[in-house]
């Protein structure tokens, strides 16, 4: 080929692969864009949640304090109603009444109400009185109250001697210029926020400027049964996406006008700047990103070289942000995994030691905090295993998985002794997988073994190799019980027919770590049920010839 169709040939190779990138990299800030959008809206959810759970905490402490004053229990007498005046005047709230056991208002506390015609009513239907009244501090949707104004209630039980005796609600009036102020403050007039109770109805709403093209994020506060919605029109990013737009063309189109104009005049002499940019996007194709290049030349080729520098500048950040992102989710994940472990061990200390110390319900409930405490450092176990599947660049080696289960089920055995388990292997199975596929099949034997709901749970564990009759080339590890079964909403998540939702997610990792070491493992993990019941979990992983 002559050298002038060479250079031709590169000029036009050269023009399509910088005119792509520069699309390429003035698309992906345009996504950061978008993206940064979307985080400053769950941010600003994040932060309205945690301002409304504040608010309603300091209410739930409140009333919990003042149920503890003898005052309040004295019903009927100027004592209680003094207390309630007392709680009204010193806190937050608009009104507080005492409600006895059996449903009878005692006493009323709240300006410009007619006390005696609310007075000795029955209020044991309201939810609020029935939760106080089952043990528990509780704050209800809005509700009307008496006086014929919308009211939050929150209500905590009063007790004499360790008997619920009444409850004590305090009134919270609902308003834009009241609880709700704060709101309004801390988020910028395009930002709109709904509050809503669990049942769909709005507490408070106040929509987005501009109300069109919104993204919208959704969070449930920790204090009560509402949902905090906030939402913010994309047209706020709509002047900084278009002019992204014009300069995204715009520097397309100069990138080829720049290269037509030098190759016409000057296309031989400038070889040596092709090659630099040739270079250049070499070096961003094996990840040196921010690599600058110095073509020289013309102006036109500077301007070349600096739409290149910035071009790779604005990828080397985008992936210098990743990655920090990446190693910061880390670093919390590990923090966080220890800070769980070591509260818990103080909290399952303190929990032997009221064991030790107690009897009767006391013991049992030390006995039950406990047991939760070893739930949750077997959850903090699995979920890293799972990092560590996740994590490690781990590539699917030969293993006798036949071996590994027959390991597995003696395990298993030793731990539930009063479990009936039987494996069925050949002498060897080699598949393809991960080292922790290991973990996946003593988390699917011992699952089977937990929830089973008998005293000698009965479950067949088995291997099987390819055959030339079944025309696979998988090897398969089955295991069969007569348990409950997994759940259907189970198995529709981690088979991917559902997507994961408030409604449709799996309840343990314990699961999820089986369905990731099978799928790094380039296998398939399929749930049916078993006759008369329970479940049958068939883990399928390429066989191998060789061993490990």
């Amino acid at each position: 080929m002559r050298s002038q169709t060479l250079f031709a040939v590169i000029l036009v190779v050269t023009a399509l692969v910088l005119g792509g990138a520069t699309y390429a990299g003035f698309q992906a800030y345009q996504n950061a864009v978008v993206d940064k959008h979307t985080t400053t809206v769950e941010r600003n959810t994040a932060l309205v949640r945690t301002e409304l759970d504040a608010q309603l905490k300091t209410h739930e402490q409140s009333v919990e304090l003042w149920a503890t004053r003898p005052g309040v229990r004295a019903h009927g007498t100027a004592r209680q109603r003094s207390a309630l005046r007392a709680l009204v005047n010193n806190s937050a709230f608009a009104g507080a009444s005492v409600i006895a056991a059996n449903g009878t208002m005692t006493a009323l506390a709240a300006p410009q109400s007619d006390a005696a015609s609310v007075v000795g009513s029955d209020f044991g239907d309201r939810r609020y009185v029935q939760r106080a009244l089952a043990g528990t501090t509780y704050i209800s949707n809005p509700v009307p109250a008496e006086t014929g104004t919308n009211v939050v209630v929150v209500s905590t039980p009063v007790r004499r001697d360790g008997d619920i005796v009444a409850t004590l609600n305090g009134a919270v009036y609902l308003s834009e210029t009241g609880a709700f102020d704060l709101l309004q403050s801390d988020l910028p007039d395009s930002s709109g926020v709904t509050v809503t109770t669990d049942g769909g109805a709005d507490i408070y709403h106040r929509p987005p400027s501009p109300n069109r093209s919104v993204t919208t994020h959704t969070a449930p506060l920790s204090e009560a049964d509402w949902v905090v919605s906030v939402s913010e029109s994309r047209a706020v990013i709509g002047p900084t996406i278009q002019r992204l737009t014009l300069l995204q063309t715009g520097s397309v189109i100069s990138v080829f006008a720049v290269i037509a104009v030098f190759g016409w005049w000057n296309y031989r002499r400038n070889l040596a700047q092709v090659e630099a940019l040739i270079d250049g996007f070499r070096a961003l194709r094996d990840g040196a990103y921010g690599t600058h290049v110095d073509v020289g030349g013309a102006d036109e080729w500077e301007r070349i070289g600096t739409g290149f520098n910035e071009m790779s500048d604005t990828i080397d950040q985008s992936v210098a942000e990743n990655r920090e992102r990446a190693r910061q989710l880390h670093v919390l994940d590990r923090v966080l995994r220890h800070t769980l472990r070591n509260e818990l061990n103080v909290v399952r200390g303190r929990a032997e030691l009221v064991a030790s110390h107690a009897t009767g319900e006391a013991a049992a409930h030390a006995a039950h905090i406990i047991s939760r405490c070893d739930s949750l450092v077997e959850t903090a176990d699995k979920e890293r295993a799972i990092s560590a599947v996740l994590d490690t660049d781990t590539t699917p080696e030969p293993l006798d998985v036949a071996r590994i289960t027959e390991t597995v089920v003696e395990r298993a055995q030793a731990d539930a002794p009063n479990a009936d388990l039987t494996v069925d292997t050949p002498p060897t199975a080699v598949a393809a997988a991960v080292p922790q596929i290991g973990t996946a099949i003593q988390e699917v034997v011992t699952n089977a073994i937990q929830h089973a709901d008998c005293t000698a749970p009965q479950v067949s564990v088995s291997v099987s190799e390819p055959t030339a009759t079944e025309g696979t080339d998988h090897v398969r590890i089955t295991v069969s019980d007569h348990g409950p079964g997994i759940p259907r909403m189970e198995r529709r998540v981690l088979n991917g027919d559902d997507a994961i939702d408030a409604l449709h997610h799996s309840q343990g990792l314990g699961l999820w770590l089986v369905y990731w070491a099978v799928t790094h493992s380039d296998g398939d993990l399929d749930f049916e049920d078993n006759t008369p019941q329970g479940s049958v979990v068939t883990i399928r992983l390429p066989a191998r010839d060789d061993t490990a």
